[in-house]
């Protein structure tokens, strides 16, 4: 997904969360969806309840943590089934069908889908929100946590060897 444009929470999106708040429950955000804003670029506003032109849904394929308060969503939108248009808005919508979350701004690239899989690959960050309250309903990133474990067992591995090598320097002095 591109850098610029705006992400913001919908009035449905700010409601619905702070409903999850007050109850201790959950948002669960399930789906991304693709519209092409009418073909032009515009300025998204917290009142809307859907995209301009939506063009594409899909299930989210997976999810990570990608920090504190930050799931990183991943969606495939397959050439095969895809109509091709350009890509100007895109909607994190809930296992309700509710638009959360909204991406779109008068100064985005749009980018083309229809000749090749377009991929999706964005992180929500929620500093704003208490923890918990939203997460992504999709399988976990089993590629990315692997990517981790391996990472970690490496590191683990490293530093054992650096303190077995500073014992043995502490006990016969270094080479």
């Amino acid at each position: 997904m591109p850098s610029d444009g705006t992400i913001l929470i919908t009035d449905i999106g700010h409601a619905k969360i702070n409903a999850a708040v007050s109850a201790d429950s959950k948002v669960e955000i399930s789906h991304v969806a693709l519209g092409d804003g009418n073909g032009a670029v515009y300025a998204p506003v917290e009142t809307q309840t859907a995209l301009k032109q939506e063009l594409a849904r899909v299930a989210i394929k997976s999810r990570h943590v990608g920090g504190d308060n930050t799931w990183v969503i991943k969606a495939e939108f397959d050439a095969e089934t895809t109509p091709a248009f350009w890509v100007r808005e895109i909607a994190f919508i809930d296992t309700d069908g509710d638009v959360i979350f909204l991406w779109a701004g008068a100064d985005i690239s749009p980018r083309q889908t229809g000749a090749i899989d377009y991929l999706i690959e964005h992180a929500l960050n929620l500093d704003r929100i208490k923890d918990g309250v939203v997460i992504v309903a999709a399988p976990d990133d089993a590629v990315f946590d692997l990517a981790v474990f391996t990472a970690q067992n490496l590191a683990t591995l490293h530093l054992e060897q650096f303190r077995q090598s500073e014992r043995i320097r502490e006990l016969h002095g270094a080479y």
